[in-house]
């Protein structure tokens, strides 16, 4: 490698850290004044709504020390006979499950019919008594 290339990439490899310490310390002190500005609006928030807070329970505490007014009275019907203003509920019953079972099968008795061949080259070997017509 020549001394010329050798001096260039230590060159680039100096630029490089040198932008990145700067960006790192950037990135902290960002981070720092960050935390502080929210710590700030966080302390600012806390204390307006403790503020509305305590006026909302002082207010309630005033409202509870006075009494309310008196009911009115109740209206007076006259007295019937003792109806259910509802009708029973109704209660449904599941129908019963009638279980049908298949009926049992039926012996049939064996005939004693003649065997039918089920090609037509069985009936053929079996008349001819098994040789073969080549």
């Amino acid at each position: 490698m020549r001394k010329s290339h050798v001096v260039v990439l230590a060159v680039l490899i100096a630029v490089g850290s040198m932008l990145g310490t700067y960006a790192l310390t950037r990135t902290t002190e960002l981070g720092v004044q960050a935390r502080e500005a929210s710590t700030k609006d966080v302390d600012a928030v806390v204390a307006t709504r403790t503020r509305q807070l305590n006026a909302l329970e002082a207010s309630l505490r005033k409202v509870l020390v006075k009494k309310p007014p008196p009911l009115p009275a109740l209206p007076k019907f006259p007295k019937t006979k003792a109806q259910p203003s509802q009708p029973a509920p109704r209660v449904y019953v599941p129908a019963p499950v009638t279980v049908t079972r298949a009926p049992a099968p039926v012996a049939r008795p064996v005939s004693q019919t003649k065997r039918v061949p089920a090609h037509e080259h069985d009936s053929e070997h079996a008349a001819s008594g098994g040789e073969h017509d080549d």
